[in-house]
Order: C-alpha cells, then sequence, then structure tokens
C-alpha cells in the first residue's frame, strides 16, 4: 500500500480543526482487506463459530460470469525459474470451485472475478506471496454489477537451503495459500446474499 504525508497548514479555528480531523482518514483509507486470521491462533471458544461461518461461505453457490487475468507480465518470476500464467489460473480457478463458485453453478448470485497482481518477495529465509483480486458481484435482485472491490490474500512459506526445484513448488504452494486467502474473503463477504444455503447449515 502506498502511504501518503499529508501537511496540514496552519489552522486558526475549532471549525476548521473539526472538518480536518473527519477528513484525513478518508484520505488515507485502504481498500485492501484485512488479513485473515490463522485458524490455529483463533481462541477454542471461538473457533466453532469461526468454522460455522467458513462452512456458510464455502455452501453458498455463486455464479462464476467472468474469470480474467489483467496483469501486464502474466509468468510469475521466482529465481531463475518461474510460475506460468496457465498455473496461476488454475490454482485461481480451483481454489473458486472449492469455494462453490463456478461457471457451472446455476444460481442468482453472480461475480466476475480479475487476477490484477500476483508477486512473490523473499524476505530473509522466508517467501512471501500476495495475490490481489478485483471482484464485482451481482445479486439476484440486481440488473448491474457493483463497483470492483479489492480482495488481497498473503502467504508465507520458509525458503532456506532448497534446491531451484523445490523453490518453485514451495512457490506454487505459497501462491495457492494466498489465493485461498483471498477467495474465502470473497465468499464471507457475500454471506448476508445467501439466505437459503445459510438457513440449511444453521439447521443442521
Amino acid at each position: 500500500m502506498k502511504s501518503k504525508i499529508f501537511s496540514i497548514p496552519c489552522l486558526k479555528s475549532p471549525v476548521r480543526l473539526f472538518i480536518a480531523c473527519c477528513t484525513l482518514p478518508l484520505l488515507i483509507a485502504c481498500e485492501s482487506t484485512p488479513p485473515e486470521m490463522d485458524s490455529s491462533l483463533i481462541p477454542a471458544s471461538q473457533r466453532k463459530d469461526y468454522q460455522l461461518t467458513m462452512s456458510k461461505a464455502k455452501a453458498c453457490p455463486i455464479n462464476l460470469a467472468e474469470l480474467s487475468d489483467i496483469r501486464s507480465s502474466k509468468d510469475l518470476l521466482v529465481g531463475n525459474s518461474n510460475v506460468t500464467e496457465d498455473t496461476l489460473y488454475t490454482l485461481l480457478q480451483q481454489s473458486l470451485e472449492d469455494m462453490n463458485v463456478s461457471p457451472d453453478i446455476e444460481a442468482a448470485n453472480s461475480v466476475k472475478v480479475v487476477l490484477n497482481r500476483a508477486f512473490i518477495k523473499s524476505l530473509g529465509s522466508n517467501m512471501v506471496a500476495t495475490v490481489v483480486l478485483k471482484v464485482r458481484y451481482k445479486p439476484d435482485y440486481a440488473d448491474e454489477y457493483s463497483p470492483a472491490t479489492t480482495f488481497r490474500g498473503q502467504s508465507m512459506n520458509v525458503n532456506a537451503n532448497i534446491s531451484e526445484e523445490q523453490s518453485n513448488q514451495i512457490a506454487i504452494d505459497a501462491m495457492k495459500t494466498a489465493i485461498d486467502d483471498a477467495t474465502k474473503r470473497i465468499k464471507s463477504s457475500l454471506l448476508h446474499n445467501c439466505s437459503d444455503a445459510l438457513g440449511e447449515i444453521e439447521a443442521v
């Protein structure tokens, strides 16, 4: 996320100070989603609710109207090798299908998903994978798709004292985890439009 520094001129009245304080958070707001909590870190008392929420998210059927990749560079370089465009697309498609989002699903709610960014960085002995998806959503009662919302997924894997082939596989695994993280966010954000599927789970 790009940081921005704003210079506020001398404020001569309480009114101006109030306006500045209310406006600044809007100027620096970030559209990205907060980190997904690792389920192993969730207190035991809250784990059941978390698992129920994820079950609801997975059960909600959504039609995938469009899946596209708009990255300028399609292959993801990892050292001297790369994670190909086809591999990334397949990982994203499979992750969406695992969360019950597919072009083969006939559902009233639908989404258009765009792979906006995907990159891997090395931080010491760790490999950090990040994926950025932009999603437009159309519930059954709407005629048009919503403006795009950004969803981020991230993962970290150890990448030390390994071969190039192993490094490439770790990169693929890291990207898969990041994509899964992002698709879970997408489904969780749409739960309020899946009353039928949610009712079936709550009744169990």
